[in-house]
């Protein structure tokens, strides 16, 4: 492991670590779980969300019920059937803008002042009733479901979204009310509802032509908020040979790219999801070479279609815990949870010039989703007391959740250039001054050593190791929580552990760096994509106007979909040079014995000499067994000022 306090890496136009990119909770500043029952003191009280915001220095992220429970009140126009009424929408926002501002109790307090904390807010419409299939609203009137040239199907959906953004939030500096929001899902997760598990499923073509109508509705009000979907629920490319890609994720940009201001996803872990053989837990893994994969296709096709890459919005992302959810809280499952946040996270942050934003799927309390007395919402920053093994209270306190927060609340600063010997030890660093910031994420199910180089003209000050991991009291499995150790040192010469699926931030001082060297990061996209596997036949892609840096690295990255048990070792060749094909995959292997992903949709990366690469270049692939596709290929590109050290 190595990392270079003289370096600043850029990736694209990221250079620092991005705080209200990526430490944010799915949650509003004004959301009414801040002050539902009684907060415990050792939690702030009712000074909970200022006390959890400022200590762990989180930013506010997404809600989809705000606009929701606006409908629910909102009178129809009377004349005009189908419409929600502008004159009392507006006297509604104006009596919520207003009082926002004049609220003179705690609560309205604490809002404005952590309102600079939700000014990347996401809001969301949820599928009933804005889909217009006649299901009423709570005034007791449904959307129009006109679908005329002139009046296209989800006209009346965004002309209600479009009246909510402009009266129910602050305009412009010096208006009253809170921030509006910046971003605008137009449906969260519609496909799965509306489609996937319908009786009667509507074709994705048209939930698509409408995110087009809604969109244009809403910015015909509201030309400031950038617009987005379609918030994919399970984006399975590879589901069917492609054909999911083909008939929803593919159709969606063909029909509506353009007119989005970025693509949402939702991003699960499925740790342990019911379904096996003889009852038995199936595991199936998006971080590692899976999420690699999905995003390197979706943004090939992006070039290829619109020349640029989309940006994406992750809207939610960690684990859903089937075989937990229906029953007390227990820690162990927030630790699931937890485990596939922080893999995934460091993911995004790899490509952090792409991402929008990235809200982890924390809520605050969730009672709104409890099932009954003692089975309440899976992912929830808070738990009662008596919820605990051995405890009682009604009060609210942390969940292990909180263990997140906890491990990233120092992290800040400028990125360093860093490199791993193993693809399954992800790593990131960052600088504040002379503190340093080095952070790892463990994808093996099994602990690993390993050491910490830097530069050999320079030597750290005091260490400080703070340790995510699973903790191992004795417990049933259930109760294991997850616990963050802090341990110190006085050098990197001794060898480090870490635990399975866990993470680090090691903290540690360097002086006297007198000058830093830029290193820039970036993606360079075939110009063909998805391309079918045959034995023996070569698949051919071609990468053209590549500026190929004097000094840095090269890696290769070809993502394919293919039954298992089918060949992962092609036979590779760029500029006529063969290139050796690593075993080793980022994360699972995604069989896991029969347990893991129904097939493979992973990335390969591979090591390139740096002087291969040329303005235009060819590679040529070769599989020994037909079966899947090639869905991408992709070089990423170190382009540094000096040498890279590459471990």
């Amino acid at each position: 492991m190595f990392v270079d306090p003289n370096s600043r890496l850029h990736i694209g136009d990221s250079t620092t670590f991005e705080r209200p990119k990526f430490i944010t909770l799915h949650a509003s500043h004004a959301e009414n779980d801040w002050w539902l029952g009684t907060n415990d003191e050792s939690v702030g009280g009712t000074a909970l969300m200022a006390e959890f915001a400022e200590t762990y220095d989180v930013y506010f992220g997404r809600d989809t019920g705000g606009m929701a429970w606006q409908l629910s009140q909102a009178p129809e126009d009377p004349t005009r059937p189908g419409y929600a009424s502008e004159v009392a929408l507006q006297e509604a926002g104006g009596n919520a803008t207003g009082w926002y501002d004049v609220r003179t109790d705690e609560r309205g307090q604490l809002q404005r002042e952590q309102e600079h904390r939700n000014q990347q807010m996401v809001v969301a419409a949820q599928q009933h009733p804005y889909w217009p299939d006649g299901k009423l609203t709570g005034q007791g009137w449904a959307l129009s479901q006109t679908n005329t040239e002139l009046e296209p199907l989800g006209t009346a959906t965004g002309h209600y979204m479009g009246q909510f953004l402009k009266h129910f939030f602050r305009q412009s500096a010096g208006q009253p009310g809170q921030p509006k929001p910046k971003y605008v899902e137009v449906m969260n997760e519609p496909l799965y509802e509306l489609t996937t598990v319908a009786d009667n499923p509507i074709e994705p073509e048209t939930i698509f032509e409408f995110h087009n109508t809604v969109a244009d509705a809403i910015r015909a009000e509201n030309p400031d908020v950038l617009l987005g979907g379609y918030t994919a629920a399970f984006p399975d490319f590879e589901k069917d040979n492609f054909q999911r890609w083909e008939e929803r994720d593919k159709l969606f940009m063909d029909i509506a790219g353009e007119n989005m201001d970025f693509i949402s996803l939702h991003l699960y872990d499925f740790p342990i999801f019911p379904g096996g053989t003889g009852g038995s837990l199936m595991q199936r893994y998006r971080k590692g070479s899976n999420l690699e994969a999905t995003f390197d296709m979706l943004n090939q096709y992006s070039m290829i279609t619109e020349g640029e890459i989309k940006p994406l919005m992750i809207s939610e992302y960690s684990a859903q815990t089937h075989a937990l959810d229906n029953g007390p809280w227990v820690p162990y499952r927030d630790w699931l949870i937890i485990k596939s946040a922080n893999a995934m996270m460091m993911q995004f942050m790899a490509r952090a010039d792409q991402i929008e934003m990235a809200i982890p799927f924390y809520t605050v309390k969730a009672e709104w989703g409890r099932k009954a007395a003692d089975i309440p919402y899976p992912s929830r920053l808070m738990r009662q007391k008596k919820e605990a093994e051995g405890d009682s209270g009604e009060e609210w306190v942390y969940s292990e959740l909180i263990d997140f927060f906890e491990l990233w609340k120092d992290v800040k600063g400028e990125r360093l250039y860093t490199s791993s010997t193993d693809q399954d030890l992800l790593v990131d660093a960052y600088a504040e001054g002379d503190t340093h910031y080095l952070v790892l994420t463990n994808l093996d199910f099994v602990e690993q050593a390993f050491s910490v180089s830097l530069p050999d003209n320079l030597q750290p000050g005091s260490i400080s190791v703070k340790h995510l991991h699973l903790g191992d009291d004795g417990k049933t499995e259930n109760q294991r929580a997850p616990d963050v150790e802090t341990t110190s040192a006085t050098d990197f010469s001794d060898t480090l552990v870490i635990g399975p699926e866990a993470s680090m931030v090691i903290s540690f001082t360097v002086q006297n760096i007198v000058d830093h060297y830029q290193v820039t990061k970036r993606f360079e996209y075939a110009d063909s994509y998805k391309k079918a596997i045959t034995a023996g036949e070569n698949i051919n892609f071609s990468f053209s106007d590549i500026a190929a840096p004097d000094q840095g690295k090269l890696t290769l990255r070809i993502s394919v979909g293919r039954e298992h048990g089918l060949s992962l070792s092609p036979t590779v060749s760029l500029n006529g040079q063969t290139l050796t094909v690593p075993d080793d995959i980022r994360g699972d292997d995604q069989f896991l014995g029969g347990k893991g992903r129904q097939t493979f949709f992973g990335t390969l990366e591979i090591p390139v000499p740096l002087e291969l690469l040329d303005i235009n270049n060819e590679l040529t692939l070769n599989f020994s067994d037909t079966g899947g596709f090639v869905s991408s290929a992709v070089l990423e590109v170190y382009d540094s000022e000096q040498a890279l050290t590459i471990f």
